[in-house]
């Protein structure tokens, strides 16, 4: 079994807001698939073909606990994370292996329980506003970001969709396809993703 885990934090107060960016892709993918949400103690699931794609119930600097409980029920493989990144601009994508937390508590707390090399991630850009982080992360996205941010959430859908039918290569393949043909120009809403 495959596991992908979206981040964000549970309750109403935080929807829409911009470190929600992992729950709205997976809510996004579920409305994509007329599929829905089945709930436990520690997080909201789908089991999906050799899939289980979860939103934890932990609040983000506990993330970890969710994921070693599914990983356990599962009996999963590998896991792909989807998570907002304050260092990347608006609705910009990466998709990688590894890395460190770069200061994003929830991946810290995945970090505790899975080692780096194996976690592979879609990363969501939210932009740096002028405000302390902290705040800027729990404020709810505008209008016109929201517009902005829709196509990523739909590429991402699609990376992960590759991941589930084939494998985490296939969606590095997909994604270096997608990079070349908007090397330099604006596609699906998605700025040039020039490596840092």
């Amino acid at each position: 079994m495959k596991l992908v885990i979206g981040l964000g934090n549970i309750g109403k107060n935080y929807e829409g807001t911009r470190h929600n960016v992992g729950f709205m892709c997976l809510e996004h993918w579920a409305k994509k698939h007329n599929l829905t949400f089945r709930t436990n103690q520690l997080y909201d699931f789908i089991q999906y073909k050799n899939a289980a794609l979860i939103k934890p119930k932990t609040f983000m600097n506990r993330s970890g606990l969710a994921l070693k409980e599914a990983y356990l029920k599962w009996n999963c493989s590998e896991a792909l994370v989807v998570h907002d990144d304050i260092e990347l601009p608006l609705a910009t994508l990466r998709v990688r292996y590894g890395g460190g937390d770069g200061g994003h508590k929830g991946i810290k707390s995945l970090l505790e329980i899975f080692p780096p090399d194996n976690l592979k991630r879609i990363r969501i850009g939210i932009g740096r506003g002028e405000e302390n982080p902290r705040d800027y992360v729990l404020d709810k996205f505008t209008q016109d970001e929201l517009n902005s941010l829709m196509p990523s959430l739909e590429l991402a859908c699609d990376f992960i969709d590759i991941y589930i039918d084939k494998d985490f290569n296939a969606v590095l393949d997909a994604y270096s396809i997608w990079k070349k043909t908007c090397s330099e120009k604006i596609v699906l809403g998605n700025e040039s993703p020039k490596e840092k």
